[in-house]
């Protein structure tokens, strides 16, 4: 039954984290807990830590999004996957930046390694890093190509989602809440998105 159902399963289970973020912001009890994970992020701070964490975010900028999706959508051969791609990523980037208005959150000041501007909650670079990534893994996974070549993808596109989340943190520009908020948000909008154009993929 779980197998069955596991993507209503992992869509309820953002969703209620989101809405528990959501409801613990507006009360001001988020507090201790950012503050904890920054500081213990931020002790292993380096010159070189702070380059890599620089490189790692620059992969979900958006910028950089932008410049792949195009790419893809012009050297694509299946028109239609690389269309639902560049769909993918407007509607994920008009989703958090109508969040970011509705609730306001400023970014954290003070500690930013980095100058950002716009509101803080949720994540864009985690939400994009979700919607992006997370779809080319999805479209990797129903490649006919083997195993290993898939657990490699797959694996490589779960960790470099990790890291754009810890860079975030680490270079100040977001509470550990926005990231966890933009990844559970963002994989319920990936789990629709895929569930409503699905059939309409060429795959």
């Amino acid at each position: 039954m779980i197998r069955r159902h596991w993507k209503s399963i992992v869509f309820s289970i953002c969703i209620v984290i989101f809405v528990i973020i959501f409801g613990l912001l507006f009360n001001d009890n988020l507090s201790i807990f950012d503050n904890l994970i920054y500081k213990y992020i931020s002790r292993f701070e380096s010159d070189y830590l702070t380059i890599f964490f620089k490189f790692i975010s620059f992969f979900c900028s958006t910028y950089f999004i932008i410049f792949l999706t195009v790419l893809i959508m012009i050297f694509s051969k299946n028109r239609k996957m690389s269309f639902y791609i560049g769909l993918n990523i407007l509607l994920c980037f008009l989703l958090n930046q109508t969040i970011k208005i509705l609730i306001a959150r400023p970014r954290p000041i003070g500690i930013n390694l980095i100058d950002e501007i716009g509101y803080s909650f949720p994540s864009g670079h985690s939400m994009m890093g979700v919607a992006f990534y997370g779809f080319l893994a999805y479209l990797i996974y129903h490649k006919n190509i083997s195993k290993k070549k898939k657990i490699l993808y797959l694996g490589l596109f779960a960790l470099l989602i990790l890291l754009i989340g810890i860079s975030r943190i680490y270079l100040g520009v977001h509470y550990a809440s926005d990231v966890i908020g933009g990844y559970a948000i963002s994989l319920a909008y990936l789990i629709i998105f895929i569930k409503l154009f699905y059939k309409k993929m060429e795959v």
